[in-house]
């Protein structure tokens, strides 16, 4: 029997790829590692692969109906946001993701960005190494408690309950917007379920993790930020465009808010002559909450796990779209 065949569309050919082939072995499975920077240079490599990795291509209709042979396409994060879901899924092509290794680390860089802007953090440090003498008294705005304020987070999935515990384990209340979750599981966790408008005028700190899609684009826009306290800081962590950066840098600019931490962004990597940049109450990082020693081994696990399952006919961890199951039906996962 001929040996399937494994593209990572997007990976770095010069990288070690050691790992990632001695697992695809085992579905005998070899892979090849495209680099692809346009849909052309996917075809050319990928139109007879029978799995596709990759980390933020972008694959819509066009591209995934130029891939006749492909059964799964795995998405290495939890987002899948650069993938049309629908066009796979109407073509039979499981999208699968990697959900379970990075929870903690995303959590505790939204609160550290939370605490960073709280406590100036930044400032204090560039102060600090220019000989800077220590501020004079009030010289800082919104250097506010912790303790007792209202923490808001928006959407209440895996990581922002771990965010919640990091807040009540500072004396927070918490509330949360999510209209998918059910109210007992927020009431389970000490936190209370409130609509988005309430949270903007309530919170003093709000940690952003809802993910990206037509329904998400700019939920938080000029009219929630309108809402605000003067002393909010703002957290993003899920996903670029979920906040409306134009209306986040003009929020910033009149003094609206008091700052934000950004770590993902709608252009990514962030320019260096993005507006946000500019502002001093902003901390910014490039996409890396999700990265920690731990999380990273296991995300370069899951990634090729995945692959090797469905090319194996084994029900991988993650299926973004079951339906699929209803044309290629997978056995079950052994227990772990």
């Amino acid at each position: 029997m001929a040996r399937k065949k494994v593209v990572h569309i997007d990976g770095d050919p010069n990288a070690d790829w050691t790992l990632e082939r001695e697992i695809l072995a085992t579905a005998d499975a070899d892979l090849v590692v495209g680099g692809c920077k346009t849909d052309e240079e996917v075809v050319a490599v990928a139109a007879d692969a029978d799995a596709i990795l990759t980390t933020m291509y972008f694959m819509n209709r066009s591209l995934f109906e130029q891939l006749p042979r492909c059964q799964v396409v795995v998405r290495g994060g939890v987002g899948y946001d650069n993938l049309d879901v629908d066009a796979a899924t109407d073509l039979g092509i499981f999208i699968c993701n990697v959900i379970d290794y990075g929870y903690h680390e995303v959590a505790n860089h939204a609160f550290a960005l939370l605490l960073a802007l709280n406590r100036k953090l930044i400032q204090l440090d560039r102060g600090a190494r220019a000989g800077a003498p220590r501020p004079e008294r009030g010289a800082l705005k919104h250097v506010g408690r912790i303790h007792g304020q209202t923490l808001g987070l928006v959407a209440f999935g895996h990581i922002a309950r771990e965010v919640a515990k990091r807040g009540q384990g500072f004396g927070m209340r918490v509330i949360a917007y999510d209209p998918y979750v059910d109210p007992a599981v927020a009431e389970a966790a000490g936190v209370e379920l409130v609509e988005l408008d309430e949270l903007m005028r309530q919170s003093d700190f709000i940690s952003v993790h809802a993910p990206l899609s037509a329904a998400t684009r700019g939920l938080i826009g000029r009219e929630q930020l309108a809402l605000a306290k003067p002393n909010l800081y703002l957290a993003i962590t899920s996903r670029g465009g979920v906040v409306d950066e134009e209306a986040l840098a003009d929020a910033l600019r009149e003094e609206r808010i008091a700052g934000a931490g950004i770590d993902v962004w709608v252009h990514e990597p962030v320019r260096a002559d993005d507006p946000l940049l500019a502002f001093d109450n902003v901390i910014a990082t490039n996409h890396y909450a999700w990265y920690g020693d731990v999380s990273a081994a296991i995300l370069r696990q899951r990634i090729p796990e995945a692959a090797a399952d469905v090319l194996r006919g084994v029900k991988p961890r993650s299926i973004v779209n079951p339906e699929v199951l209803k044309v290629r039906p997978l056995a079950d996962r052994p227990p772990e």
